[in-house]
């Protein structure tokens, strides 16, 4: 009898666990948006601006960008959020607040591409001074964390 007792504890315990489990693989599958990391490469020349390449928006969480490295004096730039509705950046406008990088810089931006109908995002930036740069990182419209 006690035998048979602690056998269904145990059978009931592995249910148990085996649901949890499976309810955290959805969890995780719902929660998958456009996070993978794009580089991307600026190249400022006197007043001139460079953009990333335009990549879709899947959620309402903040894009993300690291700037892994400046060639030439470390001025910084700025670099704000565009929505879009392709791939050809037609229909763009402004969905966040610019932001200062300099080499070593991450940071998440807020945005309003999604909650303005925009499918597409991508980064607009700016060198902080009037001379010449280049700078290199790594991009993504959404993040692995959902960080709004």
């Amino acid at each position: 009898m006690k035998k048979n007792f602690i056998s269904k504890v145990i059978t009931g315990t592995l249910i148990a666990m085996a649901a949890v489990s499976i309810s955290s693989a959805a969890v995780n599958v719902a929660m998958a948006n456009n996070s993978g990391d794009t580089s991307f490469n600026f190249s400022f020349d006197y007043g001139s601006s460079d953009e990333t390449g335009v990549r879709q928006k899947e959620d309402r969480s903040a894009s993300y960008m690291k700037c892994t490295y400046c060639d030439g004096t470390d001025y910084g730039y700025s670099a704000t959020v565009y929505g879009c509705d392709g791939y050809d950046k037609n229909g763009s406008m402004k969905c966040s607040n610019p932001y200062n990088y300099y080499e070593g810089t991450t940071r998440y931006h807020s945005n309003t591409v999604k909650s303005n109908g925009k499918g597409y995002a991508y980064f607009r930036a700016s060198l902080n001074v009037y001379d010449v740069a280049a700078y290199q990182g790594w991009w993504s419209p959404d993040n692995v964390n959902c960080y709004d």
